[in-house]
């Protein structure tokens, strides 16, 4: 199964990171606190991708890894022995 109707197959599984990725960011970041002004949700967005969600976060799309560790190539030793 492809997904909903006029979604090509390479689309689908994008699809589907990004609203999970959106559901966490609302989930842990948005709708904890009031916002005073766009400014600041923008600015603790920057911070939380940043300095959060790329860096120590750990997602099931890379295996359980970073973004930066799995940019850089890291893997679990079991996939190195074999």
């Amino acid at each position: 199964m492809v997904g909903p109707k006029n979604c090509s197959p390479l689309s689908w599984p994008s699809r589907k990171v990004a609203e999970s990725f959106f559901a966490t960011y609302k989930k842990e970041l948005i709708h904890t606190r009031p916002w005073n002004d766009l400014a600041e949700v923008q600015q603790r967005t920057f911070l939380w991708i940043e300095g959060y969600c790329n860096r120590r976060r750990r997602h099931s799309t890379f295996n359980y890894l970073t973004p930066l560790e799995y940019e850089l190539g890291y893997r679990k030793l079991t996939d190195l022995a074999a």
